[in-house]
């Protein structure tokens, strides 16, 4: 009889704690009082619900007597001693949530918020510098609080641990909320550093750079990139400012690599079978219409400057009135700069090139197979290769 009783006020008094309003929880500490989650409970709804933080310290005590080997308890006790404006022993309360459970990284986290939030910013970073190189999987959020509350790009930088990924989730950060500049700094630090990383990590630095406009920093990034990676340096040949014009690269849909945007009626892809150099070229099938053949490349130069674009091509029944050219044109106003002559019927591999003059105010061209105008019919196999884009 005695241990069916006491089964059954346990779980009248589960239930009403699961109705989580401050009457049901009482009501469940009246049936347990010696439950340490209830008067936690309790405490968590004084303080977040009716706001009563002076009511909550007493039960987030009890909870602690209760139960000193919880970390939780211990932070929901610093949370009500720092709602009463107690700073001693809220500092008191987050020491001992470390002691008893220093390596979590919930609790270091909770920790290094608490310590940022009363004003402790020197021990925050110091948690929070703990809680990146052991759990670089929370760079994004820690980094994001630590630069909410301080703003201090080299305070910061500081606690940075040799890992790429948190470096990466650093920059991204900082480009999102357009501190431009302080993104600089921390990719320098990066690229100055001997820690290793895969070249595809950083290739969102330069698209936003590129996205930005800001051509000059994203071409230097590119080559800060590809002087870290001996397989993105197979995509430069010297005296070509065209990146992999022999495709034979992974395309990279990103930086100054090859892009790709499939269109209708135009199939787009790599030829094993028939290349000019190299192991493949670029081949395209049209069968209907279209002007963008949907692969272009980014090229930064410089103004003012007289430029030699040329190509290798190849045709197979190309029926079309207008053939597909190699053009470029300026990557911020899309004024064209020159194409190439066009290509059509059945040709064999033939060179096909342009001289064109950037403008005072020209740094940036896109690279592109279109076609002038586009709206006329077209049915055939064009390829090219060994695109070229030198200084004359």
């Amino acid at each position: 009889m005695g241990y069916a009783w006491f089964a059954l006020t346990a779980y009248r008094a589960q239930r009403l704690a699961q109705r989580s309003d401050q009457s049901s929880v009482e009501r469940a500490i009246s049936l347990a009082p010696h439950s340490a989650e209830y008067h936690d409970q309790l405490c968590r709804t004084m303080i977040f619900v009716s706001q009563q933080p002076d009511s909550a310290v007493a039960q987030c005590r009890k909870a602690a007597e209760l139960n000193p080997y919880s970390s939780a308890i211990w932070l929901d006790l610093a949370q009500t001693y720092y709602s009463s404006g107690n700073k001693e022993l809220t500092e008191d309360a987050i020491h001992r949530a470390l002691t008893v459970d220093p390596t979590t990284p919930d609790t270091v986290w909770n920790v290094a918020n608490f310590l940022l939030i009363s004003g402790n910013s020197d021990e925050a970073l110091n948690k929070f510098a703990t809680l990146l190189r052991e759990s670089p999987s929370l760079a994004s959020a820690s980094l994001n609080i630590c630069w909410q509350s301080l703003h201090d790009v080299n305070r910061i930088q500081n606690i940075l641990p040799l890992n790429s990924d948190v470096y990466f989730a650093f920059i991204k950060l900082l480009q999102s909320i357009g501190e431009l500049d302080a993104a600089h700094q921390i990719w320098s630090a990066l690229m100055q550093s001997n820690v290793a990383f895969d070249f595809h990590q950083g290739l969102f630095y330069i698209d936003n750079l590129i996205q930005a406009r800001s051509t000059s920093q994203a071409n230097e990034a590119w080559k800060q990139l590809m002087s870290r990676s001996k397989v993105l340096q197979a995509y430069s040949q010297p005296g070509n400012l065209v990146m992999d014009g022999t495709f034979t690269q992974e395309i990279l849909n990103s930086g100054f690599g090859w892009r790709y945007a499939p269109k209708p009626e135009i199939a787009v892809a790599l030829d094993k079978s028939e290349f000019h150099t190299g192991n493949r070229s670029l081949r395209l099938e049209y069968s209907g219409s279209g002007s963008d053949a949907g692969i272009f490349q980014y090229i930064a130069v410089r103004p003012e400057m007289r430029y030699r674009l040329s190509a290798w091509v190849k045709s197979d029944q190309l029926e079309t009135a207008n053939g597909p050219t190699i053009t470029l044109f300026d990557g911020f106003n899309n004024a064209s700069i020159g194409s190439t002559e066009e290509t059509a019927g059945t040709t064999p591999w033939h060179r096909v090139e342009t001289e064109v003059e950037t403008g005072p105010g020209t740094k940036f061209l896109v690279l592109a197979v279109l076609r002038h105008p586009g709206e006329t019919h077209i049915h055939g196999t064009f390829w090219v290769d060994d695109i070229k884009l030198e200084h004359v």
